[in-house]
């Protein structure tokens, strides 16, 4: 019986029952299949993780989650062989070459409906590749969640990465060790609610992340961040309407303490000092940072 050949509703029952390892390799039958599945399918999250492999899950990741997997086995997706493995809610490309990557992200997307994505580049992701695949992404016109990069100490092609993650709708992390003398401003404010930095921080122009909600970067002893610099940006932060609430700087060791601010219109801002962080807070985000070490102490 060829379950192609099956009326349109069937197939929705039919499909709706497999899992998607199963929708998968009926995708590698045909270009009719993949257009079924296409037009059967639910939309879905997705999350995409490049690094000496492609790792492909469907919905979102949740950390410590280890399933159950497939040995390897060689498919066809056009004329490549690759090597994958499989569990009932991803892929596994077993292969380090970015050409095939980039070919079995397409295969994907040509045939699932995509609600929204969300990448992780790890080493030994090239600055070019992390490029290159964001940009297919976009041009596609699909919805980002979240974007992590490990950009190592090269700044090459990070503009150009991080102007790919304008769209980005929850948040940005990037890990960079950049030369003093780079500086990046991103040609669009970021939609990103969070926007977190680890490394050095030196590269970025803080006001040009005034637009997200929480930013968090790390301070360094032999940072070029000047007193003046430190004043202009909370000024223009204070004096502003921009959606930023919080923004949280990790140290070395701070006393616990509480700092209240208020600028020229009366509004209130409040920095919290722990061992490892600084952190800036509106007076709503401050209020129910409270009650919730209210609510922790109550518990003990």
């Amino acid at each position: 019986m060829d379950l192609l050949r099956l009326p349109l509703l069937v197939l929705i029952d039919v499909f709706k029952n497999m899992d998607f390892r199963e929708k998968f390799l009926i995708s590698l039958l045909s270009k009719r299949a993949r257009n079924l599945l296409k037009l059967t399918s639910v939309s879905s999250d997705f999350y995409f993780d490049l690094s000496d492999k492609l790792r492909i899950h469907l919905g979102y990741y949740t950390e410590g989650y280890y399933p159950s997997v497939t040995a390897e086995s060689d498919h066809f997706i056009g004329e490549e062989m690759m090597k994958m493995s499989f569990h009932t809610k991803g892929v596994i490309l077993e292969e380090k070459s970015f050409r095939k990557q980039l070919l079995l992200t397409n295969h994907l997307l040509d045939t699932f409906r995509i609600s929204t994505i969300s990448v992780t580049f790890s080493k030994p992701t090239i600055s070019a590749s992390a490029f290159k695949f964001m940009q297919m992404i976009n041009q596609r016109e699909l919805s980002i969640k979240s974007f992590y990069y490990e950009a190592g100490a090269s700044p090459e092609f990070v503009s150009k990465i991080l102007d790919e993650c304008t769209e980005v709708t929850d948040k940005v992390g990037i890990v960079a060790w950049f030369p003093y003398a780079y500086l990046y401003i991103p040609a669009r404010p970021f939609k990103a609610t969070k926007l977190r930095i680890n490394g050095n921080f030196n590269w970025s122009n803080l006001e040009s992340f005034l637009n997200c909600r929480y930013v968090s970067i790390q301070f360094w002893e032999n940072s070029t961040r000047t007193l003046q610099f430190y004043n202009s940006f909370f000024t223009k932060w204070m004096d502003s309407d921009a959606r930023l609430q919080k923004l949280k700087g990790i140290l070395q060791k701070l006393e616990y303490n509480w700092i209240e601010m208020i600028r020229s219109d009366e509004t209130q801002f409040f920095i919290e000092n722990t061992r490892s962080s600084i952190t800036i807070y509106t007076k709503q985000a401050y209020l129910e940072r409270l009650k919730k070490i209210e609510q922790r102490a109550l518990a003990r």
